[in-house]
């Protein structure tokens, strides 16, 4: 499985733009997941062959905060891309994920509300 970036609810041309840029500049993979694709397991959409599709399509809320999925990356290829984002100026993704055995299986909305749990913690904690 190559090193692929799921994007999901990017709505910022100028950003989404950015990102590519830098994606293609480091030889990674990117895949915009399109909204009736979010019942998909995210598995799936980063390119797992053990996981099978799902003819279900999402007609549920739109997503408020846009998601970054990081799949197959060393934690070098990561950190490279967090520090590629600050230091060019690329607006800030709050909603963050490396895929693991645990997400693999959830869909879309079900990370969005883990990762949106976890933002509201630390914002609580005053943790940026």
């Amino acid at each position: 499985m190559r090193e692929t970036v799921l994007l999901i609810n990017f709505q910022d041309a100028k950003q989404l733009r950015e990102i590519k840029m830098m994606l293609l500049s480091m030889k990674i993979k990117m895949k915009m997941v399109e909204k009736k694709d979010y019942l998909q397991k995210i598995g799936y959409l980063a390119g797992m062959k053990e996981i099978e599709s799902t003819e279900e399509v999402y007609v549920g809320e739109d997503l408020e905060k846009e998601m970054m999925i990081f799949s197959n990356l060393r934690e070098s290829q990561l950190e490279q891309i967090l520090y590629r984002m600050r230091k060019n100026g690329i607006r800030k993704v709050d909603y963050k994920a490396v895929l693991t055995d645990t997400n693999k299986e959830w869909t879309i909305p079900e990370l969005y509300k883990e990762l949106a749990g976890e933002h509201e913690k630390m914002q609580k904690n005053n943790v940026q």
